[in-house]
């Protein structure tokens, strides 16, 4: 079909009928004008102007191609000012992965921001572990996803730093000597009772640390998620490990204490991720252009 450009030539031309005038006001040469409306006719397969050496007029065809010309440029400005106002209040839906530790932590500042910001995007928000996170993020079934920034991210996942967290030893307040155990050394930690995450950056962690001092402690449970940590632990099941950001905010931190061990395993980023073909989305683009102002680093 004729481009916009050659059909604006063409409107111009049937309400003057004059090429050199029309030539003139288009900023064009009557030649460059006579081609254009030449592959205005190819491209149609019939004449739309009757031309003579002393008059223009428009052919039937191009009475009905006039008709569509301008209904074609009005639906393609009504297309541009809703694209302009789709950047500007973009609506639709945005579908949202994290941690029960993200949702408590650092969503809600962030959250507050876009809603108020855009409040014609409908958010989505479904809580799991961060490894289930990052797959259904990878697998397109959610936009966006907050969860522990892993040491060796995939190349097509981009990441936003929103806060840092320590990660923690914690024993039940209940038992003292599971604490002054794990405070002991290594010959307190062998065969002591502990509580892990099944999977994840913590598991990856602690289990290095485990490692490289030779500790063997007995696993009593492995669970998903930071809190049911804290529930275990806290009923005196055994030594536990959690982000710090998880503990202070937990209403079962009154039921566990912090183990103060020397060079604990190191925390991590908690950050908002996306794969970089989503981030041409507007829903998306959006959440990361508020991100760096909600960070809390």
């Amino acid at each position: 079909m004729p481009t916009s450009h050659e059909l604006r030539a063409f409107l111009h031309l049937a309400d003057t009928l004059h090429f050199a005038r029309s030539a003139a006001a288009l900023h064009m040469s009557a030649s460059a004008l006579t081609r254009c409306i030449q592959r205005v006719e190819e491209e149609l397969g019939q004449s739309v102007f009757l031309r003579t050496k002393r008059s223009v007029a428009l052919t039937r065809a191009g009475e009905i191609f006039r008709d569509h010309a301008r209904a074609q440029l009005a639906a393609e400005a009504r297309l541009r000012e809703a694209l302009a106002s789709e950047e500007a209040e973009p609506t639709g839906e945005l579908r949202i992965a994290c941690t029960v530790t993200a949702c408590h932590s650092v969503l809600p500042k962030l959250l507050a921001r876009y809603r108020s910001r855009f409040p014609g995007i409908q958010l989505q928000i479904g809580t799991s572990d961060a490894v289930r996170c990052i797959e259904r993020l990878e697998s397109d079934d959610v936009d966006v996803a907050v969860v522990p920034e892993p040491d060796v991210p995939s190349e097509e996942l981009r990441f936003v730093r929103l806060a840092r967290t320590d990660l923690a030893f914690i024993a039940p307040r209940t038992d003292k000597e599971l604490g002054a155990r794990a405070r002991g050394g290594k010959r307190g930690w062998d065969k002591l009772p502990v509580v892990l995450p099944r999977r994840g950056i913590e598991r990856e962690r602690v289990d290095a640390w485990f490692a490289e001092r030779g500790i063997e402690p007995e696993v009593y449970a492995e669970v998903d998620g930071n809190e049911a940590i804290l529930a275990m632990v806290g009923l005196g099941c055994g030594v536990g490990i959690v982000p710090e950001l998880v503990r202070k905010d937990s209403p079962l931190r009154l039921r566990v204490e912090v183990v103060d061990v020397p060079h604990t395993p190191r925390g991590y980023f908690v950050s908002l991720c996306a794969k970089a073909a989503t981030l041409r989305r507007r829903p998306a683009a959006a959440l990361w252009e508020l991100a760096p102002a909600a960070a809390t680093l």
